[in-house]
């Protein structure tokens, strides 16, 4: 189904991409773009992508059939409640962020209380880059998005926030809000933390090696100019998960340690054999 009128609260990066992916497609009738900065409000106001923007959260959700509140990790539990308590009879809330317990546990909290119903969303698409002069509408284009929904919602619904996503280019996955943390722990999480963790290591060692650098060390270390307040958030809502998934990657750079200290040629290069195919296994998915 197509929706109506879809609010995007907050126009950063992932918020004004996914405006402008649903101008393009013509997944929706109207867009209405809500921004806390009058200045954002005025900008977003003379964009072909955004039919009306506010500063009034209550004038921006007002008469929506779709709410997705693209704003960061922390304050999208603290905004569901508001939301849900100014939303339309019948309409669907949902979010983009990359943390989902504490989201769900709030949306689901609050179902009863208002006239809308949450379900949790995370579109697993993004850049280094952060803020609305980056966005894109190609985004989301093949990219994985995780939906979290509570067993009580009809199915009706779940299925018009599968097919939104799929409108978008998405490919959507169903996972419980503690699978979905556990996994975005390993497959999201700990790269960043890995390749910020490089970067601090050669700018530690503070040689003037920059202009010898590869394209490997580029290509490793690309995540790592992300942006540091947002991933700050997502690092501590996700803690327990990132610590474990940082526990299991401390144990296989023990191993790799060990084998090179020892000289176990081919242990070393069995270990080396394994990131091979698991990278070729990468491949194979995006074919």
């Amino acid at each position: 189904m197509n929706f109506e009128q879809v609010t995007i609260v907050g126009p950063g990066l992932l918020g004004a991409s996914l405006a402008m992916a649903l101008r393009n497609r013509g997944a929706c009738r109207r867009i209405v773009v809500w921004a806390r900065n009058p200045e954002r409000v005025a900008e977003c106001s003379g964009l072909d992508w955004c039919d009306h923007a506010d500063h009034s959260l209550e004038k921006a959700v007002s008469g929506s059939d779709l709410i997705v509140l693209c704003t960061s990790v922390e304050s999208i539990a603290a905004l569901i409640p508001e939301v849900i308590s100014l939303s339309a009879e019948g309409s669907l809330l949902t979010d983009v962020g990359s943390v989902k317990k504490k989201i769900c546990q709030v949306g689901e909290e609050q179902g009863g209380k208002g006239k809308g119903t949450f379900i949790g969303s995370h579109p697993m698409a993004g850049s280094e880059k952060s803020g609305m002069s980056h966005a894109r509408p190609d985004l989301f284009e093949g990219k994985p998005c995780i939906v979290t929904s509570p067993t009580n919602v009809p199915d009706s619904l779940h299925r018009s926030l599968h097919d939104f996503w799929e409108r978008v280019g998405m490919k959507v996955h169903d996972m419980s809000a503690e699978e979905h943390d556990r996994c975005v722990a390993h497959v999201s999480h700990l790269p960043h933390l890995l390749s910020s963790s490089l970067a601090h290591c050669l700018d530690e060692i503070n040689l003037d090696w920059r202009s010898l650098c590869g394209q490997g060390l580029r290509d490793t270390t690309r995540i790592a100019e992300g942006n540091s307040d947002l991933w700050e958030q997502i690092l501590l809502s996700n803690k327990s998960n990132v610590l474990a998934a940082l526990a299991e990657l401390e144990s296989s750079i023990s191993l790799a340690k060990n084998y090179l200290a020892n000289e176990q040629g081919s242990e070393l290069r069995e270990f080396l054999e394994t990131g091979v195919h698991f990278r070729k296994s990468l491949n194979a998915t995006e074919e």
